[in-house]
């Protein structure tokens, strides 16, 4: 349920394969980590909470796979079961070290006060054994030792010093997961190239305008005058840019020092051309190119004109004074969904809508996409298909495919659901036209007409028959995911 943005997992358990070697039917782990999910349920209110733990510990041989990283890189916590083992495990050094690692160079390793990294001893071990990367927390006791002396033993799961010590763990969780701090919407940014004189009321108006909206603006350059100067600063703003915008009409502008005939409003859209960042050009619908008295800059405008339909990345507009707000800011908003559509890493995104009953496939399904370099995204719900529209609406925004996951509802609640997630891809003219459907036990038929959708194409994968992910069946719906995106 992370409300933080780019999180797909709320907390990730690190821990060692020999502190949950089994005893009976499970190991202390296992226990711990489905007492830990129950504990959150009730102090949240919710079942909405997402636990990344490999129930299939990997020993010291297997390697470091892009599930265990990914899986890291996308939670809001990390949560270490510290024990010897622990710290003597490469394994486990690796995903302290890249949790810290990663989240260090992107939001940092704290929320207010509190920190993302949760120590949890499972047994009493001194402070200065701790790994560099959790010392300054405070850590949450898990044994039985009654002095600094006695190193003492995991406790009991179910008794009451268990119990309690597993509610302040609980208590310091909620606060991270259900109040975490908001961290400021990166905006989007525009570059604007200088213009000539004429345009320059213009261009001041349009920034004013979209400033008021939301948009970082980066303007006036130069300065620097000089040439090389002025490229170097202008290449670095582009760089940094999201949609740069070029104002141009048949005056030429200031002339860059020391050169004859180039002029800083044309040197700055061709570098913008040259750069892989999207440009928006505009020049006014009265444009007259006859009158344009330099040659190569007039050249250079033909060549806009002629040229605007050759690439994608370009929106060659020429048109009114009055629209122009208008059209740079409809160019901004349909290059802001197409950059949700991209989550980190290039992977094609994936929403998971599943109901809480099938959540533990959900879980098993994501593990395969992320393997398979696809991220995740899961949307459980409760038994009414219509509640929560929003939190469906802001999954949608960030993928490029839905999965539908059938298996303990009705087909009324999936066809329900696919309904919902069709109006809104619609209303928001989301760039999406097919859905899977991912049937799982009990038994179904793929032949279900309540599943068939108005003008959306619906692929069937049925699992209903097997209580595992086959692994046949697994593998095409990968293949039709892949091709879709």
């Amino acid at each position: 349920m992370t409300n933080m943005k780019n999180y797909t997992y709320d907390i990730f358990i690190s821990y060692s394969h020999i502190d949950n070697e089994k005893l009976l039917d499970q190991g202390w782990v296992e226990q711990f980590y489905k007492a830990l999910n129950v504990s959150l349920w009730q102090s949240i209110g919710t079942k909405d909470i997402n636990i990344w733990w490999d129930d299939k510990r990997l020993d010291g041989g297997i390697i470091f796979n892009d599930a265990i990283s990914n899986g890291i890189k996308d939670s809001l916590i990390l949560l270490c079961l510290n024990s010897p083992s622990y710290l003597k495990s490469d394994y486990c050094k690796k995903e302290l070290d890249l949790f810290y690692t990663a989240q260090q160079e992107s939001v940092g390793l704290k929320l207010g006060d509190r920190s993302r990294i949760i120590n949890v001893l499972l047994y009493n071990i001194p402070y200065k054994q701790w790994p560099q990367e959790l010392q300054g927390t405070s850590g949450f006791p898990f044994h039985d030792s009654i002095d600094d002396e006695d190193r003492g033993h995991p406790l009991d799961i179910g008794t009451p010093q268990f119990k309690s010590r597993l509610q302040d763990l609980t208590d310091s969780l909620v606060k991270l997961i259900d109040n975490p701090v908001d961290l400021p919407e990166e905006k989007f940014t525009i570059y604007f190239g200088d213009v000539a004189d004429s345009l320059r009321p213009v261009k001041e108006r349009t920034i004013t305008d979209l400033e008021k909206q939301g948009f970082k603006i980066v303007c006036d350059i130069p300065p620097p005058f000089e040439e090389n100067k002025h490229e170097e600063t202008v290449k670095k703003e582009l760089q940094l840019a999201d949609l740069s915008v070029h104002l141009l009409d048949q005056s030429e502008g200031t002339k860059i020092e020391g050169m004859e005939t180039m002029w800083y409003p044309q040197k700055q859209a061709e570098l913008s051309l040259q750069s892989v960042k999207p440009q928006l050009i505009w020049v006014p619908e009265e444009m007259n190119f006859e009158a344009i008295k330099e040659e190569q800059y007039k050249t250079f405008i033909q060549g806009l004109e002629t040229e605007k339909q050759s690439s994608k990345k370009i929106e060659y507009i020429r048109g009114p004074k009055s629209t122009l707000t208008r059209q740079i800011k409809e160019f901004a908003e349909q290059l802001k969904k197409q950059q949700l559509l991209l989550p980190p890493g290039g992977k094609v995104a994936v929403l998971l809508d599943t109901h809480y009953n099938d959540q533990l496939y959900a879980l098993e399904l994501s593990k395969s996409l992320l393997e398979n370099q696809i991220q995740p995204f899961i949307n459980p719900q409760e038994d009414n298909p219509k509640k929560n529209i929003k939190n469906l609406e802001d999954r949608i925004s960030q993928v490029r495919t839905l999965v539908f996951l059938y298996g303990k509802v009705t087909g009324d609640w999936v066809s329900e659901r696919m309904k919902a997630a069709r109006q809104l891809i619609v209303i928001n003219d989301y760039p999406i036209d097919e859905f899977f459907v991912c049937m799982l036990p009990p038994h179904k038929d793929p032949d279900d007409q309540s599943l068939k959708q108005r003008f959306f194409k619906v692929n069937i994968v049925d699992n209903s028959d097997t209580e595992q992910l086959d692994a046949d069946t697994l593998e095409y719906l990968l293949k039709g995911i892949k091709a879709v995106a």
